[in-house]
C-alpha cells in the first residue's frame, strides 16, 4: 500500500515550499528518485526528504501541497523549513538572504490578501479589467510569485493590483538632451490626444511657470512608487533642471497583474502605460531598458505589417496585437545611474479591438479555480463539451502563434500573462498578444521578409554591432523554438492540461495530441510551410527549457536552461 505523507500546515507557506521543491527537482538542483508510484525521495547534502506527486508533460513535477517532509532514519517524518530547503541549493550567503527575503515577502503579501481582500463569490462574471485585480494567485511555477521587493504592506495596498486602488501619476518634464523620444507621429498631436486638451494646457502652463518650453523639454509620467524609490537621485535631477516636477493630476490608473503596467480607470479605452519599477517579482527586476523602450514602436509597426500582409492572420483579425506605439526613455549622465529606471511605453487598450458581442479574459484566468472548487471555465466546458472547447481554444490561440513562427520566422514570448482570450459566451473567438519590446526573437536566415525587420542599429546605439543572442536576433532557429515552446507549452498550457485532467478527466496526452493535430492540419492547408516547419524540429526528442529558478539561486553563468522530454515526440 502506498504510504502517504500528509500533515496539515500553513496553506500559503506550503504552496511556496511546494513550488520551490518542484523547481529544485525540475531544474536538477537536487537529486531525487521516484521510489514508488507517486512517492519521491530527495537527497540533499545531509538530509533526505520525501514528498508525494506525479510527473506530467515536459517532465514537469506536480507535488501535493503539505506533503514535503524530512525523512528520518526510523521512517519518521519531520517538518522541513524553507531555510533547510534553500540551503540545499544555495551556497552563497548573500544570494541565500536575498532569495529567503523574496520567499518571505511572497508569503507576507499573500497573507495580507487573505486577511484584507473581499473576493467575489465567483470571478466568472467579472469584466476584463477587474479580472486583472481578482486573479490573485500569481505564477503557478515560480516560488517567488509575489516577491515585489521594496513593497511595504502599505505599498502593496496602494499599488498592487489586488486592492483595486486607483492613483494618479507624477507628471514631470524631462530635458530633451537627456531622453530618447520614440514617437512615430507629430509629438504635439500625440500629447494632445493622450493627455486631453485640459491636461495638455495644464502641463504647458506649469512648464512655462518653471521658465521652460516644450521645445526644450518633453513630458514624462513616473509611477508614484518609483518616484518615492528614486527620490534621492531624482532630487539631483530636479536641482540641475534636468527634470521638472509638474503635476500629479490627470487620469487615474490601476495596476494590472504585472504591477508595472497600468490600465486607465478614467477611460479604459485609452492606452495602458508600462512604467519601470525598481522591484523584483518572480525572476526579474522590473525596470525597462532604454533600447527596448526605443524599439517598441518600431517592433509593433513591423508586426502590424506582417499581420496585414498575411491572409491567414488578417482574416477576421484572427490574431490581435496590442501595439506599443510610443515610448520615452531617460538616459541621464552616468553618475545618476538611472538607465532603465525612468521611461514609459504606451500600449493599445484591449477595448480598441473588442467587438460588441465579445468579452475578454486574461489567459491566466483559464487556469484558476473558483470558490466552488471548479475551474473558472467550468460552465463553458459544460456548455460546449470539454473536447470541443479545447479544440477551439487550440485553433484560436496556439495555431496563430505557431504560424507566426513557421511562416514568418518570428517567435513570440506567449506566456499566460502576455495573452488575452476574446470569446462569445465562453466560445473562443480570437487571441490577443501583447508585450513585444523585450519578448520577440528572429534569425536573419529564417525571417521571411527581411526588409520589414526594423533597422535596430539606427534605433539605439546599444544595438550597433551587438552579437547574436543578446537582443532580438538569435543565432539559431532552435532558439526560436525554445522561446515559443517554453512559454506557450511548458510553463503555460501545461497548467491547463494538468487541471483539465485533474478536474474534468480529460487525459493530458489527449490535450497535447489535439495541439499536434491542429498544427498538422494547419500545415496541410498551407503546404508551402512544410519545409520551414521541418527546420523548427517540433518533434525533436529532447528540448531545452529555461531554468527560471536556477537563474535566481546561482551566480551568473552563461546559460540557465535544462533538457526535458518533448511531449510532441512521445505521441502519435
Amino acid at each position: 500500500m502506498q504510504k502517504s505523507y500528509h500533515i496539515p500546515s500553513n496553506k500559503i507557506s506550503n504552496r511556496v515550499k511546494k513550488q520551490l521543491v518542484e523547481a529544485m527537482m525540475y531544474e536538477g538542483l537536487i537529486e531525487y528518485e521516484e521510489v514508488r508510484n507517486g512517492v519521491f525521495h530527495l537527497y540533499g547534502k545531509k538530509r533526505t526528504y520525501c514528498c508525494n506527486g506525479r510527473r506530467s508533460a515536459f517532465d514537469r513535477i506536480r507535488l501535493n501541497e503539505a506533503s514535503i517532509f524530512q525523512l528520518l532514519p526510523d521512517e519518521q517524518l519531520k517538518e522541513v523549513t524553507m531555510d533547510e530547503l534553500l540551503r540545499e541549493c544555495i551556497n552563497d550567503e548573500s544570494i541565500y538572504k536575498r532569495v529567503f527575503h523574496e520567499l518571505s515577502q511572497t508569503i507576507k503579501l499573500c497573507e495580507w490578501n487573505e486577511r484584507h481582500l473581499t473576493s467575489p463569490s465567483s470571478r466568472r462574471h467579472s469584466i476584463y479589467e477587474e479580472l486583472e485585480s481578482e486573479i490573485v494567485e500569481g505564477h503557478p511555477y515560480h516560488p517567488c510569485f509575489k516577491s515585489r521587493t521594496g513593497f511595504t504592506l502599505d505599498d502593496h495596498e496602494a499599488y498592487g493590483p489586488e486592492a483595486k486602488q486607483a492613483f494618479t501619476l507624477k507628471w514631470t518634464a524631462a530635458k530633451r538632451n537627456s531622453v530618447h523620444v520614440s514617437i512615430l507621429e507629430d509629438e504635439q498631436k500625440f500629447w494632445k490626444r493622450e493627455l486631453g486638451e485640459e491636461m495638455w494646457q495644464e502641463l504647458n502652463v506649469q512648464l512655462k511657470r518653471s521658465g521652460a518650453t516644450f521645445e526644450e523639454y518633453t513630458f514624462l509620467p513616473i509611477h508614484p512608487w518609483q518616484w518615492q524609490s528614486l527620490y534621492p537621485q531624482l532630487s539631483q535631477l530636479l536641482a540641475t533642471g534636468e527634470l521638472i516636477l509638474l503635476s500629479d493630476k490627470g487620469d487615474h490608473y490601476r495596476a494590472t497583474q504585472s504591477v508595472r503596467t497600468l490600465w486607465n480607470q478614467s477611460n479604459p479605452n485609452k492606452a495602458y502605460l508600462k512604467l519601470p519599477m525598481n522591484m523584483v517579482n518572480t525572476s526579474s527586476l522590473r525596470t525597462i531598458s532604454s533600447p527596448s523602450i526605443c524599439a517598441a514602436p518600431f517592433i509593433s509597426e513591423w508586426l502590424e505589417e506582417i499581420l496585414q500582409s498575411d491572409p491567414y492572420l488578417s482574416r477576421n483579425a484572427a490574431l490581435v496585437m496590442l501595439k506599443e506605439y510610443a515610448g520615452i526613455s531617460v538616459e541621464c549622465e552616468e553618475g545618476f545611474k538611472l538607465h532603465g529606471q525612468l521611461g514609459v511605453i504606451w500600449r493599445e487598450s484591449i477595448r480598441t479591438y473588442m467587438k460588441e458581442d465579445e468579452e475578454a479574459v486574461p489567459f491566466t484566468a483559464l487556469m484558476m479555480i473558483e470558490q466552488d472548487g471548479q475551474l473558472f471555465i467550468d460552465h463553458w466546458l459544460a456548455q460546449y463539451g470539454v473536447e470541443n472547447w479545447v479544440e477551439r481554444l487550440v485553433e484560436v490561440s496556439v495555431v496563430p502563434v505557431w504560424h507566426l513562427l513557421v511562416a514568418h520566422g518570428i517567435a513570440i514570448e506567449a506566456h499566460a500573462q502576455n495573452m488575452i482570450l476574446l470569446h462569445r459566451n465562453g466560445w473562443p473567438t480570437r487571441i490577443v498578444l501583447r508585450d513585444f519590446h523585450e519578448s520577440i526573437e528572429y534569425t536573419k536566415e529564417f525571417v521571411s521578409i527581411s526588409q520589414l525587420v526594423p533597422d535596430f542599429e539606427k534605433i539605439h546605439k546599444k544595438y550597433r554591432n551587438a552579437p547574436a543572442d543578446h537582443y532580438y536576433w538569435m543565432s539559431s532557429v532552435e532558439a526560436l523554438r525554445e522561446l515559443v515552446m517554453d512559454t506557450l507549452f511548458v510553463f503555460h498550457l501545461s497548467e491547463l492540461a494538468y487541471l483539465l485532467e485533474e478536474k474534468r478527466g480529460l487525459n493530458e496526452e489527449l490535450f497535447w495530441k489535439k495541439i499536434k493535430m491542429a498544427i498538422s492540419n494547419h500545415l496541410k492547408k498551407h503546404p508551402g510551410l512544410q519545409g520551414r516547419h521541418q527546420k523548427i524540429q517540433f518533434e525533436i526528442i529532447d528540448i531545452y527549457v529555461e531554468s527560471l529558478v536556477t537563474k535566481k539561486l546561482q551566480k551568473e553563468q552563461k546559460e540557465y536552461r535544462h533538457l526535458v522530454k518533448n511531449v510532441f515526440s512521445q505521441i502519435d
